[in-house]
């Protein structure tokens, strides 16, 4: 079965709750229901074609906080545990309702990333905390509320002016104070959307952004132990969109490739914005540090938490960030990961990829600028032993 986090949000949804769309309330008594229940919040977006034109799945969560390593997988927990309220359709047009998510915190910091590079263990260090909301993922940004604005992907996401002020709607519903003492948010967006990163600027400009990334050798490998959502895009507008290549020849490429392809635009969207934006850039090398854990929070998302509630983050550095039980300890795998993929794999994503990591790494922008380590055409460094 296909993972959670690489299927279409709303599919997901109809699938954990059987019988949402049973139940369609116009905007206008969606937001009555929004001012009435607290623990209501988006689910899901289901794109209906047109700019602009989607159905907007809600969920009472009650007052479960996001502590999985997903949005999704909390969803999943509550669904399987009988723990879901009242659950409705509406339209996506209930975003522009006056009023609507004025109880939402807009987030201290965003987080932006390329896949499998720490962004969870990040994330999920900070939903430690009982006065943070961590939106990880949030199931509306998975893909259908991209796709419902840009007629999936046949327009421009910005042709739409409605798009920033619908998001940060949309975020502020997710953040909502439901058990009434949260007092900050942050916001780990899915890989791709560092692509919108322009739309997420103008939702939140100013916002402290953190952008997040790895050897893409080690990424993709990651990515053939499970899967990611992406791959589930092959063939369409979306991959021609994230790739810069036709969406039939997407279709037949081979999947590394693809996915480098893919990473290549993360990577050249992160440096392409400009440097008068709060974005600053970090390597999974670094980010692995559990003594630089202070200084990143606090240079890359403005958090400087107390002796006590940093002492509780920095746990999470102990166990795998996937494991929602916490009994799974974390175990270094990069240099097996680098001799997972065969030697004519990663000198092409090398080539695609280009010297855009090392642009990351010596950057200005870059928490902890260091000397270009990657050459476009290596496959292994000397240190790394035989291709096994």
């Amino acid at each position: 079965m296909t993972a959670l986090y690489a299927q279409p949000d709303h599919r997901v949804v109809e699938t954990l709750l059987p019988g949402i769309t049973e139940t369609w309330l116009p905007p206008a008594a969606a937001a009555e229901r929004f001012e009435a229940v607290p623990g209501l919040v988006p689910v899901a977006v289901r794109p209906t074609g047109g700019v602009g034109r989607g159905l907007l799945y809600v969920a009472d969560l009650g007052t479960h906080p996001f502590r999985e390593w997903q949005f999704m997988y909390t969803l999943d927990h509550l669904a399987r545990a009988g723990l879901v309220g009242e659950r409705f359709v509406t339209d996506l047009s209930v975003l522009d309702q006056p009023g609507v998510g004025r109880d939402g915190l807009d987030p201290q910091g965003l987080i932006l990333h390329v896949s499998r590079c720490g962004s969870t263990l990040l994330s999920k260090a900070l939903a430690r905390l009982d006065d943070t909301v961590m939106i990880t993922q949030g199931g509306p940004l998975q893909r259908g509320f991209w796709a419902a604005q840009c007629d999936d992907w046949r327009d421009d996401l910005l042709s739409d002016p409605a798009t920033p002020a619908r998001l940060r709607t949309l975020v502020r519903l997710m953040t909502r104070r439901r058990r009434g003492h949260e007092r900050r948010a942050f916001v780990k967006f899915i890989s791709w959307n560092v692509m919108v990163r322009d739309t997420i600027e103008r939702a939140w400009a100013g916002t402290p952004t953190l952008f997040l990334y790895r050897d893409p050798v080690e990424v993709i490998a990651s990515v053939f132990k499970e899967t990611t959502a992406v791959l589930e895009a092959k063939g369409t507008a979306q991959a021609a969109f994230l790739t810069g290549q036709s969406a039939a020849a997407t279709e037949t490429m081979p999947d590394a490739d693809y996915l480098a392809h893919c990473y290549r635009g993360y990577f050249k969207a992160a440096l392409d914005a400009p440097m008068t934006t709060p974005l600053t850039f970090l390597n999974y090398r670094q980010m692995k540090e559990p003594s630089r854990f202070q200084d990143v929070i606090a240079r890359g998302l403005a958090h400087r938490p107390t002796a006590e509630q940093l002492g509780a983050m920095i746990a999470q550095f102990d166990t795998h960030s996937k494991d929602d039980a916490n009994a799974q300890p974390f175990q270094d795998d990069d240099l097996a990961k680098r001799r997972s993929l065969p030697e004519d794999a990663v000198r092409r994503i090398r080539q695609i990829c280009g010297d855009l990591t090392n642009r990351l790494d010596v950057d200005a922008r870059n928490l902890y600028p260091a000397a270009a380590e990657f050459s476009p055409t290596a496959v292994l460094s000397p240190s790394d032993g035989p291709m096994l």
